[in-house]
């Protein structure tokens, strides 16, 4: 602790001398190029005319007035922002282009001393209507876009999202995949963050396919897929991080703010935001609620022996969830900014399943009884944040002090009721589990722009986990008689870290960026009835991404990082959730991080109207996490014996992955658009005492028509193959959205009509489980479930937006928390 405490003090320390950093050696001219002759600088930020937002990547030329030749050039970083240094003392314009729009000159650009520095301000572009039309970057974002660093799926674009969660809108985003219980998975894994707003969040504490059924999707603008991120972030999911952005107007001075509302056959939900500016403050609030449900009815048998169990029932799921935020930010000076924020998430999930359960041994009836089962989770989480940035007089030079506490709350209530047809209970079953994960965290990040074009990347992290749950059972009788047992478990794991990269340009054409990440782990958990337990172990993450540009259509790409991954509550849990009367689900407190070796190759390019990425990826993890399941011989309240299957999680089995993903769209007409992705991979799986491998894929497609006077319709339908699991194989499934809308009062509003699966009343699912005999499970078994879930849906939607905004205030960069190191869980109901 004391080695890695002392590394975090020293990547801050270098914080203020690399403020003061002299400037770096003069950059080599570029082929047909006059050579810099002097050191000022010359800087700008480049804006679209109509929307005042960044032109990400526009190309700005520096040309002599007295040749009327080029000498050198800059592009735009994402923020606009452009820096040409080396100039010597002279007279200049300078030429402002990108794809699909108006070039623009900037007369009279003058160096008057060899270290000025000349400041254009903002360089303003207009969008060129006639180029717009032949290619897909257009003055309005398309569906889904691919970024330098990752793909970006522009949710507010997709009306067959408006009324749903954030579930919903995940499924239809390039690489990713759900299944009917909203379990995302990227490029076939479920090793991945989430993130809202780049920061972790309370609400991802526990089970993800929970959380996401919090969030409405009308409160979502885009969400971001990293699936190669740089050492700068943490050790995040091996897969990648799903970044959700929501929608917010903060840098707007006036007053600005909206309405939505959406009653449908499985949902209904209603939100506000408002959001007010005046001057260096900025205030912004939401606040939500929405509700779902749903039904349908499953069967599960096991054969274990010459043993057969069955069951077979209906199932009803409702959920009730509330979200509120409320924030500021400050600017103290024009180069100091503070902001914080509180957000809160928090409802109530509840699953009824009335069961028949049957068992047989020999052909003879053993068992034949009525299961009535009600689950409750109740679930509130708050994060807290307060940040303060420090921009510098060079471009790009920017400090971040950083701090988040979020803590979660839980409340698991699981009743069942056994008894036999016609007659009163016989057993009743209480089992109940009070949980809390809190985090704080503190982070210091500083970048720092050179001469050369180049970039440095340093910072310091750490994090503060305290997990607690405490478990109570009880077994009623008949005869009134009760039997009591509790579990406490405490689990502390703190985390230190500090990373560097660096990045740069080689002849204009190639990017390189390299990194290092150092994490030290320290870990105390103590379980009831055990001996404490302490551990550490320290880390050094490397990550090397390369990009290449050619004729300014096609994109290159290469990554390779490694990446740690620690188990979340979910996997850690020890209590034991009795989710029917024969099947169990327990955490395992002793696994170990995860660690994974991520390759990737990419490829990019657009021509006229359409754009096509293709991404080869190969992960290969040596101890992955996995479940494991065992089933024992019991005895129930009656004497009579009854097969129980436990599901628990273990560092079990080395995990190699090969795909290869494709997504595109094109545009046949001006009024139509076509999107489209999909991801081929083959999973080899190997454990101790089984394995499994095979090929797996998921395919999406979109499309939306604009049928003029502000009426248009979507499309959006996927299907999932089979999913290959270490133990068996999870079933295939789909869905298909069909939605139209209709403009209001001057374009601030609309309504529209959703339908989900109008095609199909009910999906069926297989999922098939199979566990053979080994030392650590004597019985071998085959476990069958048979879902029928009723998915078809009808909503209606309606949205204003309404405000005045009096002036774009300057972008400000923000910085924020992302803790991505925790192997987060995949929604069957552990907390």
């Amino acid at each position: 602790m004391k080695k890695s405490l002392l590394l975090a003090l020293l990547g801050l320390s270098t914080v203020p001398a690399l403020a003061q950093a002299p400037q770096a050696a003069p950059q080599q001219a570029a082929a047909g190029m006059a050579a810099p002759r002097g050191n000022a600088t010359i800087v700008g930020i480049v804006q679209d005319t109509d929307t005042k937002k960044p032109v990400e990547f526009a190309t700005v030329a520096l040309i002599s007035m007295a040749t009327g030749k080029p000498i050198d050039g800059a592009m735009a970083d994402d923020k606009g922002r452009f820096t040409i240094s080396k100039v010597g003392v002279g007279k200049y314009r300078l030429q402002v282009s990108f794809l699909g729009y108006q070039q623009k000159l900037v007369e009279d650009v003058t160096v008057t001393s060899d270290n000025a520095s000349v400041n254009v301000g903002v360089v303003a572009i207009a969008s060129d209507a006639k180029k717009l039309n032949e290619v897909v970057i257009t003055g309005e974002k398309p569906l889904v876009e691919e970024k330098i660093d990752r793909t970006v799926y522009n949710a507010e674009k997709d009306i067959t999202n408006t009324g749903g969660n954030a579930a919903d809108v995940l499924q239809k985003v390039p690489s990713l995949a759900l299944d009917n219980d909203g379990n995302v998975q990227l490029r076939g894994s479920s090793n991945v963050r989430v993130l809202i707003n780049n920061k972790p969040s309370a609400i991802m504490a526990g089970s993800v396919a929970d959380a996401l059924k919090q969030i409405p999707a009308d409160q979502i603008k885009s969400v971001e897929v990293i699936t190669s991120p740089s050492a700068k972030y943490d050790a995040e999911g091996t897969a990648g991080i799903i970044n959700i952005i929501t929608k917010k107007d903060g840098g707007l001075q006036g007053v600005t703010g909206s309405v939505a509302a959406t009653a449908g056959t499985r949902a209904s939900n209603a939100n506000a935001s408002l959001n007010i500016r005046r001057g260096k403050l900025g205030i912004n609030g939401t606040f939500g609620g929405n509700m779902f449900y749903n039904h349908g009815n499953m069967s599960n048998t096991i054969f274990a022996g010459n043993t057969t169990s069955f069951q077979s029932g209906k199932t009803r799921i409702n959920g009730k969830f509330m979200n509120a935020l409320i924030g500021f930010d400050y600017d103290l000076t024009p180069k100091n900014n503070i902001s914080g924020s509180i957000r809160s998430n928090g409802g109530t999930f509840r699953m009824e399943n009335d069961q028949e359960v049957t068992s047989r041994e020999d052909n003879t009836l053993i068992q034949d009884f009525r299961n009535e089962i009600r689950n409750r989770n109740q679930r509130i989480g708050t994060d807290y944040n307060l940040d303060y940035t420090r921009t510098f007089n060079k471009p790009g030079q920017e400090l971040a002090l950083l701090s988040l506490y979020s803590v979660t709350n839980t409340d698991n209530d699981i009743r069942q009721d056994y008894l036999n047809e016609g007659a009163d209970p016989y057993l009743l079953k209480r089992n109940l589990n009070e949980g809390a994960n809190k985090e704080l965290t503190f982070q210091a990040d500083y970048t720092h722009p050179f001469a050369n074009k180049s970039l440095l990347e340093l910072g310091a992290k750490s994090i503060f986990r305290d997990v607690e749950s405490d478990a109570l059972y009880r077994d009623i009788f008949e005869s009134g008689n009760e039997t009591r047992r509790t579990d406490a478990f405490f689990y502390e794991q703190d985390v230190y870290s500090t990373y560097m990269t660096y990045g740069f340009m080689l002849k204009k054409q190639l990017n390189v960026k390299m990194g290092g990440r150092y994490e030290y782990t320290d870990i105390n958990a103590d379980l009831q009835g055990y001996p404490p337990f302490a551990d550490n172990y320290d880390n050094f993450i490397p990550s090397v991404a390369l990009s290449y540009s050619l004729k300014q259509k096609h994109t290159f790409r290469a990554n390779f990082t490694q990446r740690i991954q620690r188990p979340s509550l979910f996997y850690l849990n020890p209590y034991v959730q009795e989710q029917t009367s024969n099947t169990r689900v327990q955490g395992n407190p002793n696994l170990d991080a995860e660690l994974t070796d991520l390759f990737e190759l990419g490829y990019s390019t657009f021509f006229k109207t359409t754009s096509i990425n293709v991404t080869g990826y190969m992960r290969h993890t040596d101890n992955a996490i996995e479940t494991v399941a065992t089933i024992d011989r019991e005895t129930d309240s009656n004497g009579l014996p009854v097969d129980v299957t436990t599901l628990t999680f273990d560092n079990i089995a080395k995990n190699k992955t090969y795909g290869v993903s494709l997504f595109g769209n094109t545009k046949p007409t001006n009024n139509w658009t076509i999107g489209g992705s999909s991801n081929v991979y083959y999973v080899d799986l190997n454990g101790k005492y089984a394995s499994n491998s095979g090929w797996m894929y998921n395919i999406n497609m979109n499309s939306s028509y604009t049928f003029g006077r502000g009426i248009t319709a979507q499309f959006n339908g996927g299907f999932n193959s089979r999913r290959i699991q270490l133990l068996g194989e999870f079933a295939a499934f789909s869905y298909h959205t069909i939605a139209i809308k209709k403009e209001l009062f001057d374009k601030k509003g609309g309504i529209s009509v959703g339908l989900d699966n109008p095609f199909r009343e009910s999906m069926r699912m297989n999922n098939d489980v199979r566990v053979e005999e080994s030392p650590t499970n004597p019985r071998a078994y085959t476990q069958q479930i048979r879902i029928n879930n009723f998915n078809r849906g009808f909503r209606v939607s309606f949205d204003y937006r309404f405000g005045k905004m009096d002036q774009q205030r300057a972008p400000k960069r923000k910085k924020s928390i992302r803790n991505d190191d925790a192997k987060q869980g995949d929604g069957n109901g552990m907390n």
